[in-house]
């Protein structure tokens, strides 16, 4: 089990397992690895606070001082998922569902392609150009609010789609689709979707600047090398004043995104009130995206993991009643998710039940056995469908993705 060690207590030989604070905020990346330097801990030091420490991958254990473990949050608790109270809850607007999954996904396919393709038609023009027009995109996005507002979990299911072949283009359009969903939860109005959605495609426009090999380098990034991910922010900045069809609040949205509530933030260490509610939002959805998105020099966790780190984080790092909805939002298995029943199927998360995000509409792919089903059996928890011993079926744990050798999205796409 790993141990929870104090930045102060570090020692070389220590394999550090995890940070206390998310790996796109330090030069240091999530797959672990050994201390073997001074200035490896003085660099820790720098940067987080304490970390968890593996002893099994450690040479030399001898354990130091420690902070002690706190007492586990009841993690995005029962009450937390089903009592959506506080400020940020009391919404502006409440958006209905218009359509079910079914009658929405047809149309969600088509506006996910296209905004794919209208990302990567912007990217390389800035590329080529260091400008562009925004006027598909914003095209584009009309058509993904009213997606959203009519049944978020159509989009929401895509948004689990990011291919290895479009990375970068794939996770702009799925944190423009998390900063929707974030914002239709919240009741914001249409133009205010639109103005998060837009944002969420262009957060890391300035990474054209940085070069490939260091943006997928499997390893801890030099000094320099931070300081050249962290000048994206100000290289997508300029670019995107040069640029048709940007705006000032868009422009803040992307300049505030790595900005943190304890102004351990880039570029300008910002704190609290200086963020702005739609910059602490773009930090959140794009932290989560970072979280459980696959890449080559850091795993990827499940949604359900991911929303765990951002609700431990929240206070210090992230605006707490914030993530507190973001979790909400999302529920604590997000739509794609892979979850394990009481009964031992496998299923994926289809949809949400707006009223118990606890009891979903889920599809079970695998049998207790884990064999295949010949068709997969929809279920509505919020039905209330019983086991054989007449218990109610209930998620019991999230998978990994790929567990078991399946892609959920084999099932919905």
């Amino acid at each position: 089990m790993d141990e929870k060690i104090d930045a102060a207590y570090l020692q070389t030989g220590m394999f550090v397992a995890e940070l206390d604070r998310p790996w796109l905020d330090t030069p240091f990346l999530f797959q672990g690895f050994l201390i073997e330097t001074d200035e490896q801990i003085a660099e820790l030091r720098q940067y987080c606070q304490y970390v968890l420490v593996d002893p099994l991958r450690s040479i030399g254990w001898n354990p130091p001082h420690k902070t002690p473990a706190p007492k586990e949050a009841p993690l995005l608790s029962l009450a937390l998922a089903e009592n959506p109270d506080g400020p940020f809850a009391r919404n502006l607007n409440r958006y209905p569902d218009r359509a079910q999954l079914e009658e929405e996904m047809p149309r969600a396919k088509e506006l996910h392609r296209q905004a794919e393709q209208a990302v990567q038609q912007l990217f390389e023009a800035l590329q080529q150009h260091g400008a562009t027009d925004l006027d598909r995109a914003h095209e584009v996005m009309d058509g993904m609010v009213e997606s959203i507002i009519c049944n978020p979990d159509a989009l929401a299911l895509l948004s689990r789609v990011k291919r290895a072949s479009s990375y970068v283009y794939a996770r702009s359009v799925s944190v423009a689709i998390n900063m929707l969903l974030f914002g239709r939860h919240l009741g914001f109005p249409r133009d205010h979707m639109h103005l998060l959605g837009a944002a969420g495609l262009l957060l890391d426009v300035g990474t054209i600047k940085v070069p490939s090999e260091i943006l997928s380098k499997n390893g801890q990034l030099t000094p320099e090398e931070y300081e050249m991910i962290k000048r994206h922010v100000q290289s997508g900045l300029d670019m995107l004043r040069e640029s048709k069809g940007v705006s000032e609040k868009l422009l803040s949205i992307v300049a505030f995104h790595h900005e943190r509530e304890d102004g351990s933030g880039y570029p300008h260490g910002l704190r609290g009130a200086e963020i702005g509610v739609p910059g602490k939002m773009a930090a959140i959805v794009d932290c989560y995206d970072a979280l459980t998105s696959e890449r080559p020099y850091a795993r990827s966790f499940t949604p359900y993991d991911a929303l765990q780190h951002l609700y431990g984080w929240r206070e210090h790092l992230f605006h707490t009643e914030l993530v507190e909805q973001f979790v909400q939002c999302l529920g604590i298995y997000p739509v794609g998710s892979l979850v394990e029943l009481n009964s031992g199927e496998v299923a994926v998360v289809l949809a949400h039940n707006r009223v118990r995000r606890l009891k979903p509409r889920v599809l079970a792919i695998l049998d207790a056995a884990k064999q295949p089903y010949g068709a997969p059996v929809p279920l509505d928890l919020l039905t209330a469908p019983k086991l054989v011993d007449d218990q109610p079926y209930q998620i019991v744990r999230a998978l990994e993705h790929g567990m078991y050798g399946i892609d959920p999205r084999d099932y919905y796409l």
